[in-house]
């Protein structure tokens, strides 16, 4: 729920002169601006754009992300909308600590307020959005989270026997990294080229490469150390290159579509199987996780069919 919260508070700027804006969708009589649609969309765009070269699927990915993206901004609507009519309350010191948390993701409070600037957030617009995304936890919690129920012992048991061929941690790979990141105004080339250059380093001396990471590396800490993960938990450009290496062996420059990355692997796991009791504590996390999630999607079509909905401006979706 935190990273939900987290995600709207920085995913959509706010533009305070909204009389300049434009309607285009209402919920309960409450506006959803043309400003904050273009601004949820943005980033969704730019990786469309960078990753589909395909114009018709391109068009096809656009038309479904803008969709997705106003039902989103529909469903925060109707979600608050319940709040205030809940009569939800939050508190100014939980408006406090939901700040407090925001300003702990960056490094520096200069970096905070450089991001506050570029949303274009003052101190009260913020205040007011933390405010209202926490009357909308408060509600999930109190209306969907703390009505799922935990899974019987007769339900876990039936859900391992039913799975129990799946109940296998699959192969694993732990690697450390040097990260040479794609930022904004990159030369690509020259990047690449000092990335050629540290490779040769690493492979000259593959006993200094932790040194050389916390020295060359765009993110420096622990020496990259990714910890143990799985197929299909990292994108496919970084995860394979990781899979094919011999503990100690270090790769070649993997690219991929956020930066280049030398990696060293320094651990594998066997694929291993768990029993009933080494798998309890999965299943009913699982379970409940998926309940949790098929609550949440009823209570929101529920909101949706008694809300009163209109879409303004239909050309944004068609």
């Amino acid at each position: 729920m935190k990273k939900f919260f987290v995600f709207l508070i920085f995913s959509l700027g706010i533009v305070n002169a909204k009389i300049l804006d434009r309607i285009i969708a209402t919920v309960n009589d409450q506006p959803i601006f043309y400003s904050e649609f273009k601004e949820r969309l943005a980033p969704f765009l730019e990786q469309i754009n960078e990753n589909i070269k395909d114009e018709k699927e391109r068009e096809k990915a656009i038309k479904k992300v803008r969709k997705d993206v106003l039902d989103s901004l529909i469903e925060e609507k109707v979600l608050l909308s319940e709040a205030n009519k809940e009569k939800i309350k939050v508190t100014s010191s939980e408006i406090d600590q939901g700040i407090a948390e925001l300003r702990g993701r960056f490094e520096t409070e200069e970096d905070f307020q450089k991001e506050l600037k570029k949303q274009k957030l003052t101190v009260d617009d913020l205040r007011k959005r933390v405010r209202d995304q926490l009357k909308v936890i408060k509600l999930i919690d109190m209306k969907v989270k703390a009505k799922v129920e935990i899974p019987s012992e007769e339900e876990l048991k039936k859900f391992y026997q039913e799975n129990e061929d799946k109940m296998v941690i699959g192969e694993q790979v732990r690697v450390k990294q040097i990260f040479f990141e794609f930022k904004k105004g990159t030369d690509k080339t020259e990047l690449k080229e000092k990335a050629r250059k540290v490779l040769a380093l690493c492979k000259k001396h593959p006993e200094k490469f932790e040194e050389y990471a916390r020295k060359f590396s765009d993110a420096p800490e622990n020496a990259g150390d990714t910890g143990y993960f799985g197929r299909g938990e990292k994108i496919p450009e970084f995860e394979e290159p990781c899979f094919k290496l011999k503990v100690g062996e270090i790769s070649d420059i993997i690219e991929t579509p956020i930066g280049y990355h030398i990696v060293k692997c320094i651990g594998k796991k066997a694929p291993e199987k768990k029993n009933f009791e080494e798998s309890r504590e999965y299943i009913k996390n699982y379970l409940m996780t998926l309940n949790m999630e098929e609550s949440y999607a009823s209570y929101v079509r529920q909101l949706r069919d008694q809300a009163t909905i209109k879409i303004l401006d239909k050309s944004l979706i068609e």
